[in-house]
């Protein structure tokens, strides 16, 4: 897979990016386990930042996208030297009917299967240290 906008649940993100937006750099903000579903949300911002913003989010000014993935039905899941402040490379290939997500840097990893990737809606904020 190549852009957010391929994923299920992008509905909101297609309407605040008029182009499709490249997976590629993550900053790792947020990762939520739930053994009991099994499920995983993992919260990050993006390097892009919405070229088609609502009027509220030009009103309160803002320089950092953050969205996510909601994943559930995982398996495999490895996680290593996590937390990190490093930029994650993420990729999210497609084999059958499951999800192989990777992100990685040179010294973390969070990898895993899914059978149901869904981006999460965008939010935006103002920062000192923007992706």
């Amino acid at each position: 897979m190549k852009y957010w906008n391929e994923l299920d649940g992008s509905t909101f993100f297609n309407m605040v990016f008029r182009h499709p937006i490249e997976i590629e750099d993550i900053k790792l903000f947020t990762i939520h386990i739930d053994n009991n579903r099994p499920s995983i949300i993992i919260g990050f911002d993006i390097k892009q930042i919405p070229d088609q913003p609502p009027k509220k989010w030009v009103t309160m000014g803002f320089n950092a996208c953050r969205i996510g993935l909601n994943c559930s039905e995982i398996s495999d899941l490895i996680i290593k030297n996590i937390p990190t402040n490093e930029l994650l490379k993420i990729s999210i290939d497609k084999d059958g009917d499951v999800f192989e997500i990777c992100a990685k840097s040179e010294n973390s990893l969070i990898k895993f299967s899914t059978k149901f990737p869904t981006l999460c809606d965008p939010s935006v904020y103002l920062t000192e240290t923007p992706i």
